[in-house]
């Protein structure tokens, strides 16, 4: 379940992004919010790799994600169409400054 809560964005850079299975596997981290040319605002998470060796950076819509305590989650996409995504280019967009307030789902854990 989603219940949205205002969260400043400078709160969630450097989050572990957790995948939505019982095991939890951290898929990377949060670097920074993005608008793209359309106004969705992205997480922009360092994905894959190991222990930072590897990752790339992709983008995620804010809405595809909750807050699960520290972390964050993905629950909209499956690990598999997350490794389809492309990687991210700044090309179009515009950071979100840290101090601005955005809604962000909220879950209880799944297990």
């Amino acid at each position: 379940m989603r219940f949205p809560q205002p969260v400043r964005v400078g709160d969630l850079i450097g989050r572990e992004v957790l995948r939505p299975v019982e095991s939890q596997d951290v898929l990377g981290r949060v670097v920074r919010l993005v608008r793209d040319h359309d106004g969705r605002i992205m997480v922009v998470v360092d994905f894959g790799g190991f222990l930072g060796l590897g990752a790339r950076p992709i983008a995620v819509p804010v809405d595809a994600m909750v807050l699960l305590g520290q972390d964050m989650e993905i629950v909209a996409l499956s690990p598999a169409q997350l490794r389809r995504l492309p990687t991210f280019t700044s090309t179009d967009t515009t950071d979100v400054p840290n101090d601005t307030i955005i809604k962000v789902g909220l879950a209880k854990p799944s297990h």
